[in-house]
């Protein structure tokens, strides 16, 4: 106890920091088998809190509030969702079957790129980029398409699931947050209460901007594909918004359905390729000058160094949700490290601090 007492602020805060991604590292594994309905559920209930919230000022009881709203997910989730994850499904099938085709349009093409750059004296390992591509594209064991459709099919697998965590979220997750936080001991309960507070604003923030720019981004790309005459324009808009949610690499991974989908027909219409480049080109530029500004980049304050590298180590050990989970876990480490820090400096110091926030 006396060598904790006398240690420097930034220690007690790593060492605060280290017992907390503990207990959060515990949590998650033991809640691995749902932990993508878990999430689910917590996005849908911070979306769904202000309408609870207004219900039960009205007077309604919150048990009432929750299965009302619970009966609102079931209709909107289940119906759209189910057509909507058939469709998927089907499409998935169908592109599935193409990868031959597509693989044999693929290296057409890498030859003709090769032949080209050959005249300018330009050469690359073609046999080496083909073989990248399709590992990451159209073979059964690849990274991307597979990854995308294991999400998807996991999300559709826990549809029955969602409604009811997110109706007892609504209707219990108050009572369940005080009787937690109230068991802190009395040291630490200030600190305890503020640091929720503070993760719980900018979180809530932050859930409801990505998800609306997410479906702004997801109608504007399959707009264009529509307009395009691409096939599955819907389920290609869906992917390009779900891919959005990774920053930086979120376009260029949501050209590769599109593309993947040029190659698989014959004949092949290169120009679609630059149709493609267009509708994605569009869709993120509406997504970088009108709606992060307005909505998103208050609510995330991470260096881009930062942020980048965070992507690539989460996506490796986690995949595509873990490039997708990235920045929110990065920006609430963020919160807590800091919070910890101030609470361990001398109050004459704190200032010095602040700035970390």
């Amino acid at each position: 106890m006396w060598m904790i007492k006398h240690m420097p602020p930034t220690v007690k805060a790593l060492f605060g920091f280290a017992f907390l991604l503990v207990i959060t590292s515990v949590l998650v594994w033991v809640l691995n088998p749902v932990i993508i309905p878990v999430l689910v559920s917590l996005a849908l209930y911070v979306c769904l809190l202000p309408l609870h919230d207004w219900l039960t000022n009205l007077g309604w009881r919150r048990d009432l509030s929750a299965l009302a709203i619970l009966l609102l997910l079931m209709f909107v989730v289940l119906v759209p969702g189910s057509l909507v994850l058939a469709e998927f499904n089907e499409q998935a099938m169908l592109w599935q079957s193409k990868a031959t085709t597509a693989g044999q349009s693929l290296n057409a093409l890498l030859s003709q790129i090769s032949a080209q750059l050959a005249q300018w004296q330009f050469h690359i390992e073609v046999a080496q980029l083909k073989a990248n591509i399709l590992s990451a594209v159209v073979s059964d064991e690849g990274t991307f398409l597979s990854s995308i459709s294991a999400l998807i099919m996991s999300i559709a697998s826990s549809l029955l699931l969602v409604p009811f965590i997110t109706f007892f979220l609504l209707r219990d997750f108050e009572s369940l947050r005080n009787k937690s936080l109230n068991l802190l001991p009395n040291k630490y309960f200030e600190l305890g209460w503020l640091m929720y507070f503070k993760v719980a604003r900018q979180t809530q923030g932050y859930v409801r901007a990505v998800l609306i720019q997410q479906s702004i981004l997801a109608a504007v790309a399959a707009t264009g594909f529509w307009l395009s005459g691409f096939d599955s324009p819907v389920i290609l808009g869906l992917i390009a918004g779900i891919l959005g949610l990774i920053p930086y690499v979120g376009p260029a991974l949501g050209l590769l359905p599109p593309f993947y989908l040029v190659l698989a027909n014959q004949p092949v219409n290169y120009d679609a390729m630059y149709a493609a480049v267009l509708v994605i080109g569009v869709a993120y530029l509406i997504d970088n000058l009108l709606v992060i500004p307005l909505l998103v980049a208050r609510f995330s304050n991470l260096h881009p160094l930062v942020a980048l590298l965070g992507i690539i180590i989460f996506g490796n050990f986690l995949g595509i949700l873990g490039m997708i989970a990235a920045i929110p876990i990065l920006a609430i480490s963020n919160i807590v490290f800091c919070q910890l820090l101030l609470s361990f400096k001398p109050k004459k110091f704190i200032t010095n601090v602040a700035s970390c926030h």
